[in-house]
């Protein structure tokens, strides 16, 4: 009983802490691309897809991922599409390999709806593919996007809550 009463303010205090980071509330914000990406992945080797060239388009429902097999054969599809299939084929799925890739770059942005932090290199074909797509296609959604905020969004101060995945046009 006397070691109960030890830990009784600590564990207040430990809670009270909790309690108070969990409902802070501030506004989340993100950038919103209000442009769409045309994203051509290819097939480097057996089911291996980089990024070839990402170009700017008018609006995000214009954004396709165009696929080319090392046959040289390509198919395209719409935004749409790309994510219909990534919710109903496991991502294991070798179909979703080409999406996967796509997601590495600037198309990424489109899937989820939000700007992130710039694609990796290795993501691309070749560094002057990254650099090309970098400086054509990220300047353009980023001069381009548009603020959003969400007021009185619950901050959990980092205690597993879960971040918007906001999707555009889905």
């Amino acid at each position: 009983m006397l070691q109960l009463r030890k830990f009784i303010p600590a564990l207040t205090l430990i809670g009270g802490l909790y309690f108070a980071q969990c409902s802070a509330s501030d506004n989340e914000t993100w950038q919103e691309p209000t442009q769409g990406v045309v994203t051509t992945v290819k097939e480097v080797s057996p089911g291996d897809y980089k990024i070839e060239s990402e170009e700017p388009v008018s609006t995000v429902a214009e954004s396709r991922v165009i696929v080319e097999n090392m046959e040289g054969e390509t198919t395209t599809y719409t935004l749409d599409q790309v994510k219909m299939i990534q919710q109903m084929v496991p991502d294991t799925a070798a179909v979703n390999r080409p999406f996967r890739s796509a997601g590495m770059g600037f198309f990424g942005y489109m899937m989820l709806g939000r700007m992130m932090t710039r694609p990796s290199a290795g993501a691309y074909t070749s560094p002057q593919a990254h650099q090309q797509a970098t400086s054509r296609t990220g300047s353009a959604l980023t001069r381009t996007s548009r603020t959003v905020s969400r007021p009185g969004a619950r901050s959990t101060g980092g205690y597993g809550g879960n971040r918007s995945t906001r999707s555009v046009g889905g």
